[in-house]
């Protein structure tokens, strides 16, 4: 057996004290726990490092060139066992994040930074197909996606659920209206994120369940360029209810279809879920669940 960290701990304690009953009061365990413990590292070693006189202890010659080494490795593990520490606590440490929708994650994100001020955070904002991706790959370590179903195999918190609405225009024609069909949507223009969006997919399956004569869909980049475009008069645009904030230049107008919604999750990997950061993510994200309202449906 090779000598322990534990036992090399109880070897600089008597050494410095100068005495089992100190030592075992210094370490927190008992006068024969550390007899036996030195007595172990000595039979294991094959070496005298303490000499015994009666109730006098003094260090050996070996032990003198021994015990430099020992106070040296000690004070390295008591370093890296404080930057654990700091880690697990979350007093320090990095989180690395993906979202698709910032209305949802930056809320969640702003509390977290809140409670742990000493964790740096990266983030990337990709559409939700993407940032699964990354987080298949080990680049993120949580991510916020939106879709019908949290992603097999990955640990989830439904956040909320929404209908997929369009977005138009305050003087648009259909901004006073409660709802539209599928039919009078293909006289439309219709905006949407990529094709790896979460929003995206869903519609698309839904206009093709619903057989829809939809006009080719235009594809941009990001919500605020799609928001953009709709108040430049390009088009309609598909988003979640919640994402948007309808004020004096933009409305909401539902699609009648009552299978046109979607959830937003937290979701990570298994193994990193016991991580402490991405653990107080999700501790974080439980308050939202709970005081996020799940829009009704259609």
């Amino acid at each position: 057996m090779k000598t322990t960290i534990s036992q090399l701990r109880v070897l600089e304690a008597v050494a410095r004290t100068g005495s089992f009953s100190k030592a075992a009061q210094e370490l927190g365990i008992t006068q024969p726990s550390v007899s036996t413990q030195l007595r172990a590292v000595e039979t294991q070693s094959r070496l005298r490092l303490l000499a015994r006189n009666g109730h006098k202890i003094k260090v050996t010659a070996f032990g003198d060139t021994v015990l430099p080494k020992v106070r040296a490795l000690l004070t390295i593990m008591d370093e890296i066992e404080q930057l654990l520490d700091n880690e697990r606590n979350l007093r320090t440490g990095l989180l690395r994040l993906g979202y698709s929708t910032d209305q949802f994650a930056m809320p969640v994100i702003s509390r977290y930074m809140r409670a742990y001020p000493g964790v740096k955070i990266e983030t990337r904002c990709m559409a939700s197909l993407d940032v699964v991706e990354l987080l298949a790959k080990g680049r993120i370590d949580a991510a916020f996606v939106t879709a019908k179903a949290a992603p097999a195999n990955l640990v989830a918190e439904r956040l909320r659920t929404d209908p997929i609405v369009i977005m138009v225009p305050a003087d648009h024609p259909l901004a006073g209206r409660d709802a539209v069909g599928w039919k009078e949507l293909a006289d439309h223009t219709i905006l949407g994120r990529e094709t790896t969006s979460g929003t995206r997919i869903i519609f698309d399956k839904a206009a093709a369940r619903a057989c829809a004569d939809l006009k080719p869909l235009v594809t941009l980049g990001s919500w605020e360029s799609m928001r953009a475009g709709v108040m430049a008069g390009m088009g309609v645009g598909i988003a979640l209810l919640g994402e948007v904030e309808a004020g004096d230049r933009i409305r909401t107008v539902r699609i009648e279809d009552r299978d046109l919604w979607a959830s937003h999750y937290l979701v990570c990997g298994p193994q990193m879920r016991e991580a402490a950061a991405v653990e107080g993510l999700f501790d974080i994200a439980a308050g939202f669940c709970d005081a996020a309202a799940t829009k009704e449906l259609i």
